[in-house]
């Protein structure tokens, strides 16, 4: 490692995460690797914070915005199990693909895909170490009120897109992710978006979501025009 970890705090947790990933690259079972040989040369109560960290940005990344980019970016779509692989991989990416994807999902084209962005083992890592070192579950040894509390810290540094709460179809997301569409509708040039709908998952409570979606989506369409209009006009007049 470049620089010894003597605590996991969000700086450590990065810097694990990312050294793995500078090391190891695409090689998802060597990044997990690294990751473990760093938390076992430390104390329990390290593996423990890890395992806190982790969480804490998988929840912060629990975004209808982002899932609708996640089903749109991986091969066969995305399930509600398949959504929080992805989130791991995202996770695995770094700290700069991760913050920069929660402010905007569109971020993400710009991205390599590979493993078909799905890193499962990494959300078990930090529980599997500590059980190791300890003989107790991490899971067990976070309480819900110390959960809330990390989510609480790590969500002081996120920016969130205005979108990112809202599951959009196709058709509307072409719009709001442009790239991400792009690179979809390139992948499947023969699909008509407004007849094909990427939300036909069991939750109820996603349907009444999806409609808000398209409300939203339309204010924020006319947002950016209007926006865009207005830089127009001052271009113009210099």
């Amino acid at each position: 490692m470049s620089r010894k970890i003597e605590e996991i705090n969000k700086e450590t947790f990065w810097q694990l995460i990312e050294e793995a990933k500078m090391q190891c690259g695409k090689d998802l079972n060597a990044s997990l690797w690294w990751i473990k040989k760093g938390l076992l040369r430390m104390p329990p109560e390290h593996s423990l914070q890890f395992h806190r960290f982790l969480h804490a940005y998988y929840e912060a990344a629990n975004r209808y915005g982002l899932w609708t980019v996640a089903e749109l970016m991986k091969k066969e779509g995305c399930t509600y199990e398949g959504f929080i692989d992805f989130k791991s991989w995202l996770v695995g990416q770094g700290k700069e693909v991760y913050m920069a994807a929660l402010a905007n999902p569109d971020s993400l084209a710009a991205v390599e895909k590979y493993e078909n962005c799905e890193f499962e083992l990494l959300s078990y890592v930090g529980n599997e170490i500590y059980t190791e070192q300890t003989g107790r579950s991490a899971y067990d040894d976070c309480t819900q009120e110390m959960n809330q509390e990390m989510l609480q810290e790590v969500s002081r540094d996120i920016i969130y897109h205005p979108m990112i709460d809202y599951p959009l179809e196709v058709s509307d997301a072409l719009v709001v992710y442009p790239k991400i569409g792009a690179q979809f509708m390139k992948e499947y040039p023969f699909l008509n978006p407004k007849s094909y709908s990427i939300w036909n998952i069991p939750f109820p409570q996603i349907k009444e979501q999806v409609k808000q979606g398209a409300i939203e989506a339309k204010k924020y369409i006319r947002s950016k025009q209007k926006k865009a209009k207005i830089r127009k006009k001052e271009e113009q007049s210099r």
